[in-house]
C-alpha cells in the first residue's frame, strides 16, 4: 500500500481495492453454480434475482448457499487470494479469518437489514479488518454505508452517555454522516468494523449479492484488557501495518470500558 492509501484508510476507515480477476471470477461463478442447482435453472441473473424468489423464501436459500461456500476450502482460499496483497499490507501475513458471510438484499426488502453497528460491541478484536465483496455493481442504498472514525467515536460516546438511545433513532439523526460505497464488479473494500456501518432498505432496482470475511493477525490483541506490558510502555512498534496505525490514532477501546 502507498502512504496515500494508508492515510486514506486511517482518515476514512476503509479503502477501495481491485480484486484479482481470476479469483473473483471463481467466487462469483461458484455462487451462480450453487444457485442454479438450488433453483433447478440453467441461467441466473444475480441483479434481477428478486424476480425469481419471494422474500419469505430468501433466508432459507441464503443459509443453504452460506453452508456450501463455507464447506468449500477452495472458496475461502480464493477469497483470500483475491485480495492477498492488500490484506498483508493491512493486518500482516500470519492471519486468522472468520467464516464467509453471505448477504442477499432484494429491492424494498425490510427483512434483510443490518442496522448501524460497530463490531467491537460483540467483543471482537479491534485489530481486525473486514473484506466486503459485492457480486454485482452496487451504489447508493443497494450498497453499504460507513461512518468515518472521528464521527463514529463521537456517536459512540453519545450512545455510551445515553443508554436509552436506539440505533434506529441514531440512523436518522446521523444520516448525513453515512458514506455510501459505490463499487463496480470486481471491486471491494477493506474496512475497519470499529467504524459504524450497516445498510438500509434497498431502494434501487437491482438485488445486492455480497459477502464479507474478517481477517486479523494471529498475534494482535483479541479484545482482552491491556496490562502494564503494553505498546508504548514496554513494546515499541517496528513495522506497523495500516490497522495498527488506525487503532493507535483512534481510541475505540475507551468506548468499551
Amino acid at each position: 500500500m502507498k502512504n496515500s492509501e494508508i492515510n486514506f484508510f486511517i482518515k476514512n476507515g476503509f479503502f477501495k481495492i481491485k480484486l484479482h480477476q481470476n479469483n473473483f471470477a471463481y467466487l462469483r461463478n461458484k455462487i451462480k453454480v450453487i444457485l442454479k442447482k438450488e433453483l433447478n435453472s440453467k441461467q441466473v441473473d444475480l441483479e434481477k434475482f428478486h424476480r425469481k424468489i419471494k422474500i419469505e423464501e430468501l433466508n432459507n436459500l441464503r443459509l443453504k448457499i452460506f453452508k456450501k461456500i463455507n464447506e468449500d476450502p477452495k472458496f475461502k482460499s480464493n477469497v483470500y487470494l483475491s485480495a492477498k496483497k492488500f490484506i498483508h499490507e493491512t493486518v500482516g501475513n500470519e492471519l486468522c479469518s472468520s467464516d464467509v458471510n453471505l448477504s442477499i438484499q432484494l429491492p424494498n426488502d425490510e427483512s434483510s437489514l443490518l442496522e448501524m453497528h460497530s463490531d467491537f460491541f460483540s467483543g471482537e478484536s479491534l485489530f481486525q479488518v473486514n473484506l466486503w465483496i459485492p457480486f454485482v455493481n452496487v451504489k447508493k442504498t443497494q450498497s453499504m454505508f460507513i461512518i468515518n472514525p472521528c464521527d463514529s467515536l463521537e456517536i459512540l460516546k453519545k450512545i455510551k452517555n445515553n443508554r436509552t438511545l436506539k440505533f434506529k433513532d441514531i440512523n436518522k439523526k446521523f444520516k448525513n454522516k453515512m458514506r455510501w460505497i459505490n463499487l463496480k464488479l470486481g471491486e471491494a473494500i477493506l474496512f475497519s468494523p470499529n467504524c459504524l456501518h450497516g445498510n438500509v432498505v434497498n431502494l434501487e432496482k437491482n438485488t445486492r449479492w455480497s459477502m464479507n470475511i474478517r481477517y486479523k493477525n494471529i498475534y494482535s490483541p483479541y479484545g482482552k484488557q491491556r496490562n502494564e506490558k503494553k505498546i508504548g510502555s514496554f513494546y515499541n512498534i517496528a513495522t506497523p501495518k495500516a490497522i495498527t496505525k488506525f487503532n493507535l490514532k483512534y481510541d475505540f477501546e475507551e468506548i468499551i470500558n
